[in-house]
């Protein structure tokens, strides 16, 4: 019974706090706590968010056109449907899409990239050719470029309105820098609860263990790396030939060496960069706390009795797919994902239930629990080639993102993951808690230009030694060269807007 009360006032704590939850679900805030924008509808008394576009916008059947990537299950019915095939988000995207070329009187095409787009509209801009308006990409990649002026002031825009939930406040207050802002991600693009990670665990592993479920742990806040340490050997299952096999054995712990080492850096609040009074990005990094987070992260990974098993190939992110199916098909009791994993054929045709919970904290005398975004995610961002259409652009952007809120978000994320996916009420409200913690770095976010500051932790890791203390005194040194350099152009693209 605590355990229910508990979840209840998490709930109801989550449902307090979120407006974007909130207003999915159709239910209106007290009146103190509305923003502006939104409305109450006379007939049904519902509050509904809604933009401040005005009502007379007409461009004429004006043709934005979009780059973006286009790789199947991750971000690929982001920007463009060509036809309702009766798929839900496949619908809902078409339907937003719809609406908006209906109501500003354009026309939207995409340009599908295969890999990452962002060359190919450095290339055009650097020709003096606008063949783009909006390119869709990976946020490091992207923010990689934005020091060469390669895209525009979206804060220079007439209507974008970055207070609004339909944008990544978060963001926001990552990328924002001395009045300027190159890259916006929301609610138009759902890789931003795709490309979040988790830990999800097999229920039935749990029973047969006589293990109490981990959103226990999370609401006493002991759902600590230490914990899951303790955790991983209750659930080893040799089948008798002594070898690691990815079939036949059972698993405390399933996850890889590569891109599931990231997600800790936000988990157990190691950060990177924060601001200064003036504005400026600050190193705050302390190598003593990533000591710290490599040691548990190594024990956990390598010093449970071979019950943890671990892929091992470097940079292959498909071992990320390697390691949800083998989750999904009753191998381990514990593993690293990211929400998109959720999506895929073998969690949908899993037999033994399972639930979901944020990543573990550092330790107990941590207070919250904090999400991390795969780098990968998605942003848009609009070439400096646009000129006089960046208004029409971003009155599109602004469209599009408003209008997701409304129709692509509660079908994705309300009805799919909290309703279809997920499989009980425990689960659905610590999706919340996941969407809700999302943490932002700014040193993680422009880590292209920063030389990829966290990525020799993943080689630490891969290493089996923690040396960290070493290698993370050469890191720093390139990183505040290299981060001088950053603000140096951040500085200078500033003066020139």
């Amino acid at each position: 019974m605590k355990a229910h009360r508990i979840l209840a006032s998490l709930l109801v704590a989550l449902m307090l706090t979120s407006t974007l939850t909130a207003c999915a679900n159709g239910d209106e805030p007290p009146a103190e706590t509305k923003k502006p924008g939104q409305s109450t509808s006379a007939a049904d008394g519902e509050t509904e968010l809604t933009d401040k576009l005005p009502d007379n916008l007409n461009y004429g059947g004006e043709t934005i056109t979009f780059i973006s990537r286009d790789r199947d299950g991750w971000y690929d019915r982001e920007i463009w449907i060509d036809n309702i095939n009766g798929e839900p988000i496949n619908d809902a995207v078409y339907e937003r899409n719809k609406i908006v070329e209906d109501r500003l009187r354009i026309k939207i095409a995409n340009v599908p990239d295969k890999d990452e787009p962002c060359e190919e509209v450095e290339l055009a801009v650097n020709a003096g050719t606008h063949e783009y308006d909006v390119i869709s990409a990976a946020c490091f990649i992207t923010l990689g470029q934005t020091p060469r002026g390669i895209y525009a002031n979206l804060r220079d825009s007439e209507y974008i309105d970055f207070d609004q939930p339909w944008w990544s406040e978060g963001l926001n207050d990552a990328t924002l820098y001395k009045g300027t802002q190159y890259v916006l991600t929301g609610s138009m693009l759902l890789s931003i609860y795709r490309f979040a990670y988790a830990t999800v665990f097999n229920q039935k592993l749990f029973d047969d263990a006589g293990q109490k479920y981990l959103y226990e742990y999370v609401e006493d806040g002991t759902w600590t790396l230490d914990k899951q340490i303790s955790l991983v050997p209750v659930f080893h299952r040799d089948d008798g030939n002594g070898i690691q096999d990815q079939e036949g054995d059972i698993y405390g712990y399933i996850s890889t060496q590569h891109i599931s080492v990231d997600p800790y850096w936000a988990s157990c609040e190691v950060d990177i960069l924060a601001r200064d009074e003036d504005g400026d990005f600050t190193i705050v990094f302390e190598s003593g706390k990533l000591h710290g987070v490599a040691e548990k992260v190594l024990e956990l990974y390598y010093e449970t009795d071979d019950s943890a098993y671990i892929f091992d190939t470097y940079g292959a992110d498909e071992h990320m797919d390697g390691c949800c199916d083998m989750f999904a098909e009753g191998n381990g009791a514990m593993a690293t994902i990211r929400i998109m994993g959720l999506e895929r054929e073998t969690f949908r045709n899993m037999t033994d239930k399972f639930g979901i919970v944020p990543m573990p904290k550092y330790d107990e005398t941590q207070k919250e629990y904090h999400t991390m975004l795969h780098d990968r995610f998605s942003v848009v961002a609009v070439p400096t080639t646009a000129g006089d259409r960046l208004d029409m652009i971003s009155a599109t952007l602004e469209a599009l993102s408003s209008t997701g809120y409304k129709v692509v978000k509660p079908v994705y994320y309300e009805e799919t993951l909290r309703t279809k996916i997920v499989q009980d009420p425990q689960s659905s409200v610590m999706m919340d808690l996941i969407i809700n913690s999302l943490t932002t770095d700014s040193g993680i976010f422009y880590t292209d230009a920063l030389s990829g500051f966290q990525n020799p932790f993943r080689d630490i890791i891969l290493s089996k030694q923690n040396t960290v203390t070493s290698t993370y005194r050469i890191s720093l040194k390139t990183l505040k060269n290299r981060l001088t350099v950053l603000m140096r152009k951040l500085d200078g693209l500033a003066e020139q807007d």
